[in-house]
């Protein structure tokens, strides 16, 4: 019991200071965004002796956050909605029924994690240009949308491994169609793999640079990631704002990890172990 109750604060202490290493970037953000700049100038950790809370709104209205909270998270959301629509269907289809090459459509999944972004960057932009998918909302859904497939499809297939099939089994016997029994029985038991698969959508949607830079010039529709990176520019000599423009940045994603963080840690652990 000793031994046991020895090596538990042992455990614990090793997690407190890991989570106090992971922590201090976010507090370095927090207190240097509510100073001065000539406060973060001269000392550059330091807690704000007068804070400056209006830092957030000045911030706010000067990088036009307001616009890029909207094309980040209409993007996001949309983005979310298709992949988790697809990979569903696919997992359930592949790993759930009896068809033909199944192997060679988990492979396919698999290879398309090998292709470079850097390689399809420029044909992809010449083609939705000339469909007139550049500088739109709805292209850039279409873009992420493969570009995140391959990778979550691999765990919501795992999930669904995991899935015992007299579960549905039982429902084809009592008369569901397959949409029900993916509907009635099979969704609701991979919410946490779902719920997984949304914030990591979602959390790469909203900080994505390379792709966003490229199809979107208009202003307007601008995400978050590329105004940070305008707001830097204009304001490098400003530490305070730009600390405050990193705060302001993250937000979103912060509040989803905390909310879902049990869902999300259950849908990594149950997606990752089964085989």
């Amino acid at each position: 019991m000793r031994i046991r109750r020895r090596t538990q604060i042992v455990l614990l202490v090793l997690i407190s200071l890991v989570a106090l290493v992971h922590s201090f970037p976010f507090l370095i953000m927090i207190m240097n965004g509510l100073r001065t700049n000539e406060e973060v100038s001269r000392v550059l950790v330091a807690f704000p002796t007068d804070p400056q809370f209006q830092n957030l709104p000045r911030v706010w209205t000067k990088g036009g956050y307001l616009e890029g909270y909207f094309s980040s998270f209409i993007i996001g959301i949309g983005t979310v909605i298709l992949v988790l629509f697809i990979i569903t269907l696919a997992a359930y289809g592949i790993v759930k029924l009896n068809i033909f090459f199944r192997n060679f459509f988990t492979a396919y999944f698999i290879g398309s994690l090998s292709i470079p972004m850097f390689g399809i960057l420029i044909p992809l932009y010449f083609t939705f240009s000339k469909l007139g998918l550049a500088n739109n909302r709805f292209g850039m859904i279409l873009i992420y949308s493969p570009i995140y497939i391959p990778f979550n499809f691999l765990f919501m297939r795992a999930f669904f491994i995991g899935i015992p099939s007299e579960l549905e089994d039982a429902a084809r016997i009592d008369g569901c169609s397959e949409l029900k029994t993916l509907w009635y029985v099979t969704l609701p038991l991979a919410r946490p793999i779902m719920t997984t698969v949304a914030l990591i959508v979602f959390t790469f949607t909203w900080n994505e640079f390379l792709f966003a830079n490229v199809f979107l010039s208009d202003d307007a529709i601008r995400t978050v990631a590329l105004r940070f990176y305008k707001f830097t520019g204009e304001w490098q000599s400003d530490y305070a704002y730009i600390y405050m423009a990193s705060f302001i940045s993250i937000i979103p994603v912060l509040f989803l990890y905390f909310f879902m963080q049990k869902s999300f840690i259950e849908g990594m652990t149950k997606g990752s172990l089964k085989t």
